[in-house]
């Protein structure tokens, strides 16, 4: 038998949804799986048992030739596929669904174009865990297994000699203040208080990660600390900064993907929510955790993604953090 499972959304919802695909095979245990992701994001499912195939989908270029998409969708059907799911709300993923010619096109009610599916869940915005919402499809309330990555060594053999030149064989903070979207920043002055903080006050080294596209506000964030911090952006591939999260002592994060890299090894996470709120259902699910909110704000959230600028102008939801509490809820979680 010959599984589609469609994920084409951000990094994180594709890492929440490693532990949906292991409970397919399970159910599935003659069956051959493929998954389909976006572009770029590949390899963080490399050296997963469960699944027998990665395909890629450049969004950017089918969405400036149309062309590129009718003939990805010829592919698609090629190769016969028997059942497919499809946790994803695009248009686009509906109609990749319906022409992989599968008998069995489970997605959501509240997907785009989910008259092209034949098995439909609903999918609520807000109360349950995003986990739940995934395991709905295969009419499952609970669910059996968290996020879960899986290291090749020659993806990690290399990030492992240069921690040990950074002399990161002594406990560490890794700290991720990005996001693809500017109102699920925290600013960099906050970060760099948090780290000043750590630095006084335990033993733990700050490390930063980021992709290239966090540069500058790495640098913003390590300003006048640069000799006492470890800083990654945009010097690791996507293996390689999970890897370092999951060798860290504690995460601390925007509402990103990071927390959920860290929700795979068990790795304490104190994760900040400004323009999104935790009801969303994409918070922590490491044991030990603390959410960072400013609440009573009744302009959040302003949005499932959060956005670019603040709608009021004001940005409290963030310019209110209080480092100082972020530290202690650390120490905390770290007892």
């Amino acid at each position: 038998m010959k599984i589609l499972i469609i994920q084409t959304a951000f990094l994180g919802d594709l890492i929440l949804t490693t532990g949906f695909i292991r409970r397919v095979k399970e159910l599935y245990p003659s069956s051959k799986i493929s998954v389909l992701v976006n572009s770029g994001t590949e390899s963080i499912l490399t050296g997963n048992p469960y699944i027998s195939e990665i395909i890629s989908l450049d969004k950017k270029q089918i969405k400036k030739n149309l062309l590129h998409f009718f003939k990805f969708l010829t592919k698609i059907r090629e190769r016969k596929f028997e059942i497919c799911f499809s946790p994803h709300f695009s248009h686009r993923s509906s109609i990749i669904a319906f022409y992989s010619g599968a008998k069995k096109r489970i997605g959501y009610k509240q997907a785009g174009f989910s008259f092209l599916l034949n098995n439909k869940k609903s999918r609520p915005i807000l109360g349950i865990h995003e986990i739940n919402k995934l395991f709905s499809l295969v009419n499952e309330e609970k669910f059996p297994y968290k996020p879960e990555l899986f290291f090749l060594e020659e993806e990690i053999k290399q990030i492992k000699e240069t921690m040990i030149q950074e002399k990161l064989n002594s406990p560490f903070v890794v700290i991720a203040p990005s996001s693809i979207w500017e109102t699920k920043r925290m600013p960099e002055t906050k970060f760099r208080e948090i780290i000043q903080m750590i630095l006084e006050k335990t033993n733990y080294i700050p490390v930063l990660v980021g992709s290239k596209n966090d540069l500058q506000i790495s640098n913003e964030v390590k300003k006048d600390l640069e000799t006492y911090v470890v800083d990654f952006t945009g010097k690791t591939n996507l293996k390689e900064f999970c890897y370092i999260i999951s060798k860290s002592k504690v995460l601390i994060s925007n509402d990103s993907s990071p927390i959920h890299v860290a929700s795979a090894f068990d790795i304490p996470t104190v994760a900040i929510f400004g323009a999104t709120i935790p009801e969303f259902g994409y918070t922590p699910l490491s044991s030990k955790q603390f959410i960072s909110e400013i609440k009573n704000l009744d302009c959040r959230p302003c949005g499932i993604h959060g956005g670019r600028v603040c709608p009021k102008q004001h940005f409290r939801c963030m310019r209110e953090q209080d480092p100082k509490l972020i530290f202690e809820a650390l120490l905390k979680i770290l007892e």
